[in-house]
Formats: structure tokens, C-alpha cells, sequence
């Protein structure tokens, strides 16, 4: 029941942290009177030393992106992060010019905060530090009815009520504490009001006086509750964060009995992150997604089948209702889906970062030592010289040349060179391999996805996995290490650092080999040994 400060900042971590680069982390959506979708995303900025996720809202009416709401901090004099942390949004009958949202104001001490469209700012006075509003539920029977949590650190959570909209709030209860008085009110009963207490889904019919227990599976603290237009089916959704494994695991649960004590249970059990949206006005159908894939069901989740599969992971998901439009999100782009099409309606930029997990500026030279497995200690077989010497232009596009130049250390062994030819695919975030023999393009393959995610696997050959992205230190540099690892054989592990490239792999074919970087030459700078002796007699 009790939380702490420290709770607030790992959950902080976690979040921001979930990607290398800037994505877009959640997706939600409303229709406005007229019938027009807006989308609203969360686009997170990792890699800082505060944290940056504001909300912005995208009008597909009239394709206008903008800022909504400001979530981030900054460290102005170096003692901590200042800003404003968003926790909960919600809209006054559908109207985007009408939203509110809380959460804590953390520029002296963690504040809980209530903010409205017109600027009202409401700091609950009876919690005047060392707390968060976690959750804002407007009344879908009465506008003007306004519940919020306020989760003070370490001490216990207090239910608010606001009966005209959001000016004034009065605390409800007292006794008895639990976990989160309210993550839910009933779209079905006004007087029902849903919250979690050890990890229990329960629910109070007298403003959070008492509340019963009607389901003892485990139930995260944010959880979230969709109701079927039908008024007996209602879904629930939990996301559950290991702070010691660091990584997700998701329920899905369904009650065919408007909630009742002990009528719920289990559709979907998974490990890893999943999404959940409903058709609001179309009984029964309800979506789900989980890594690239996205599960559609008519029959309330009884069974589910496979409805369409994205290039990256999803990261957010909205129906509209009665139509058969879905709009979901991934890192970097936003979709309208129909079952006949997958159009991109938001595309955002490729971070620059992500293409130094393969460099390829003119001049750019790695120096690698290779080995047989089973080789100890000093015992190199040959050294490579991977420089990037030109380019190529076939079929309006550029390929980069880099000149492979191999050198034996057994002095009687011949030199030797050839060509590699990689392009960079810009829009898709993609090195791609070419055959290039007489200026002509033989063929052309996927080489390496720079916006790969841990656990993802793309087909490269037998198909590789990327298995950890790990902070990491080479040559002076501090920076980020991907391992890869081949799904099957022939063996082949690879590492790449951010801002160096390859840096080691290992092939096992007939026989095993290894290379290892000694040093190189990445945009102008040197890193780590790039002196090479020729013993070997050289042999174009």
C-alpha cells in the first residue's frame, strides 16, 4: 500500500528508457462532434538526464501535428531534474478544447497537480507535497463529476471528488487505505467506482467508503477497464513492470457479468508489453497486440486471430468505432488500417544516432585481427583493412565502396582485396548489401535494420536476433553495444557499438573463425590501434 519517491523515479527510468533513440511510446484517440479522429502520442527523448515524453496531438482531419501537453524536465543548475511529470489525461465529453490531466509538478519537491483547459492549476491542499494525482476519471453520466487519485510518497492514497468540474475537490474517504482507490468508474453504473488493493481488482458502490473484492487475480496498479457496448462484457488490462529483470509482462481479463464479484477471467497471459483497444459501438469486437502483430476478436476475446503485422514493434492502439478503421503506432510512424490497406500517417524522422551503428563516411577505416577457433593469446591469422574509398551510383541510387584489403601474418601468404558495396535506406532505417560486378547490380539484401529492437529477429541469412543493447566502453568511448546472435546454423554472433560499427563477430562454418577490431578511423577520429604492418607477399 505504501509507495515511495524512489518508486516514482525508477518508473520514470523505465519508461523513458524503453528505446535507444526518440519514439513515440503510447497511442490514444477520441471523435469529436463531428465525427473527426484525433490521436494523441507520447514522444519520449531517452538518453538525457531528465526525462522528456510530451503528449502531441495529431488532427487527422487536417493532418495538423502539435504540442498538447508539456511532460518533461530539465536539470537548469545541476541539483535534479525540474518539470512536470503527466501521469492522466481525459477529455470533457470528447471535446479536445475541453481536457484535463494530472499528475506532480517536480521543481522543489514532487507536487501533486490538477490542471484544466483554461488554466486553472489546482495544487490539492491537503497534500501539499511528496505526492502525484495517478488517475483522473470524468463522469460519463455527469461531466461535472471528477474523481482523482492522489498518491502521496510513502505515506497512503486519497480519493478526491469534484462535483463542479474540476474548481473544487473534497476528499471522500479516510479509512480503510488501499493501493489505488480508483483506476475506473462504471460506464454501466453511476455509482460504481473501480480500483486496485494488493494487486486485487475492487469496487466500491458509496464513493469509496468500502470497497469488495470481485476478482483475486493479480491486477497492476495501472490498470485499465474498457466497456462492451453490450453493458454486461467488461474487459480489463494490466501491465506489469520488473524493475529487477526490467521487463514487461501484460493480462487480459474479461467479465461477462458487468463486473460482478468472481465473474472474471483470463484471456491473454504474455510476456512483453501488450496493447488493448475495443469498438465502443460494435459489440463483442475488440483488438490486441503484442511485439509486430495485431489480433482482432468478435466474440469477446473467446478466440482471436492474427488481423495484421507490422515491420516494428507497436507501440499504441486505437479503434474507431463503427468504422473499420484502427490506427496504431510504432517507434517512428503512425498507421490507418483497414482490412484492405496500411497507409502511414505520421512519419517521423530517423534519428541521426542510429545510422553510427554502421558508419560509412568517405575515409572511414576499421582494422580487424582474425583467428581460428580454438586460437589463444597472440595467435592472429590474418589482419583486414575495411576502408570506405568511394561510391557507386546504379539505378539512381548510391552505393558506398568499401575496399577490403586482407593481409597474412605468415610471411609467406599472399595479400589480397575486393569490394563491398552497402546502401543506406533512408526511409525504412536500413543498411542494404549490393552485388556490383561491372557496374552493373546483380542483387541487393537486407544487411542490417539500424532500428531493431531487443528480441527482434530479421532475416539475414538464417535470420539474426538482436539478444541485449548494454551500455558499453571501447577505446576511450563511452557509448552502446548490440549483440546479435543467429537463430541457426551456420553460427554467426556479431557486435556492433554505436558510433564505431562492427566491433567483433564470430562464423562457424566448416571450421570456426573470429575477428576483432584493433582499431579505427570513424569520421575523422581514431580509435584504438590503426598501425598495420604488410608481411605478406600482396596479390591483387
Amino acid at each position: 500500500m505504501k509507495k515511495s519517491l524512489a518508486l516514482l523515479l525508477l518508473l520514470i527510468n523505465s519508461y523513458t528508457f524503453s528505446q535507444s533513440y526518440p519514439h513515440i511510446s503510447e497511442l490514444r484517440g477520441i471523435e469529436d462532434s463531428l465525427g473527426n479522429t484525433q490521436l494523441f502520442y507520447r514522444y519520449v527523448f531517452p538518453g538525457i538526464p531528465c526525462w522528456i515524453r510530451s503528449i502531441y496531438h495529431l488532427d487527422i482531419n487536417s493532418i495538423s501535428d502539435t504540442l498538447f501537453i508539456y511532460d518533461a524536465a530539465v536539470d537548469p543548475i545541476g541539483e535534479g531534474c525540474r518539470g512536470q511529470y503527466v501521469y492522466d489525461y481525459e477529455f470533457v465529453n470528447d471535446m479536445v478544447s475541453e481536457f484535463v490531466y494530472g499528475g506532480l509538478d517536480f521543481f522543489y519537491d514532487a507536487v501533486p497537480i490538477f490542471i484544466r483547459y483554461d488554466g486553472s492549476v489546482l495544487l490539492p491542499p491537503l497534500f501539499p507535497m511528496g505526492g502525484a494525482v495517478t488517475e483522473v476519471e470524468i463522469s460519463s453520466f455527469d461531466s461535472s463529476i471528477i474523481y482523482l487519485n492522489v498518491l502521496q510518497f510513502g505515506v497512503a492514497s486519497y480519493l478526491l471528488k469534484s462535483t463542479d468540474s474540476g474548481y473544487n475537490f473534497f476528499e471522500l474517504n479516510v479509512e480503510p487505505y488501499i493501493d489505488y482507490y480508483i483506476i475506473s468508474l462504471s460506464k454501466n453504473n453511476y455509482s460504481q467506482i473501480y480500483g486496485i488493493d494488493n494487486n486485487k481488482l475492487v469496487r466500491s458502490e458509496n464513493d469509496g467508503s468500502s470497497y469488495l473484492i470481485v476478482d483475486n487475480s493479480q491486477w497492476s496498479d495501472n490498470s485499465k477497464l474498457f466497456y462492451d457496448v453490450d453493458q454486461t462484457h467488461i474487459y480489463g488490462f494490466s501491465v506489469f513492470y520488473n524493475y529487477s529483470t526490467q521487463s514487461y509482462s501484460s493480462k487480459i481479463y474479461v467479465s461477462n457479468d458487468n463486473g460482478n464479484p468472481f465473474t472474471w477471467s483470463s484471456l491473454i497471459e504474455q510476456d512483453g508489453k501488450v496493447w488493448f483497444t475495443i469498438d465502443e459501438n460494435n459489440s463483442g469486437e475488440n483488438y490486441y497486440a503484442f511485439g509486430k502483430r495485431i489480433f482482432k476478436s468478435t466474440d469477446f476475446g473467446s478466440t482471436y486471430n492474427l488481423y495484421k503485422e507490422l515491420d516494428q514493434k507497436i507501440t499504441g492502439l486505437y479503434k474507431k468505432s463503427s468504422s473499420e478503421i484502427l490506427y496504431t503506432s510504432t517507434p517512428l510512424k503512425i498507421y490507418e488500417i483497414t482490412p484492405d490497406s496500411i497507409q502511414i500517417i505520421k512519419n517521423l524522422p530517423i534519428p541521426e544516432s542510429e545510422y553510427a551503428w554502421y558508419p560509412l563516411n568517405p575515409d572511414d577505416k576499421w582494422i580487424y585481427n582474425h583467428t581460428f577457433y580454438g586460437d589463444v593469446g597472440d595467435s592472429i591469422r590474418w589482419i583486414s583493412i575495411n576502408e570506405v574509398t568511394g561510391y557507386k551510383v546504379l539505378n539512381d541510387k548510391v552505393y558506398n565502396e568499401v575496399t577490403v584489403k586482407e593481409i597474412p601474418i605468415d610471411p609467406g601468404g599472399n595479400s589480397g582485396s575486393y569490394f563491398e558495396y552497402f546502401r543506406i535506406d533512408s526511409t525504412n532505417g536500413k543498411i542494404l548489401k549490393a552485388g556490383i560486378e561491372n557496374d552493373s547490380l546483380l542483387y541487393e539484401e537486407l544487411y542490417m535494420d539500424l532500428l531493431i529492437q531487443v528480441g527482434d529477429t530479421i532475416p539475414v541469412g538464417n535470420g539474426i536476433y538482436l539478444e541485449s543493447e548494454v551500455p558499453f566502453s571501447i577505446f576511450g568511448l563511452t557509448s552502446r553495444k548490440r549483440t546479435f546472435y543467429h537463430t541457426l546454423t551456420p553460427v554467426k554472433d556479431i557486435q556492433l557499438v554505436n558510433g564505431i560499427g562492427l566491433i567483433y563477430e564470430y562464423t562457424w562454418e566448416l571450421v570456426g573463425s573470429k575477428q576483432i577490431l584493433n582499431g579505427c578511423i570513424v569520421d575523422g577520429i581514431v580509435y584504438g590501434d590503426t598501425t598495420t604492418v604488410s608481411v605478406g607477399n600482396e596479390q591483387p
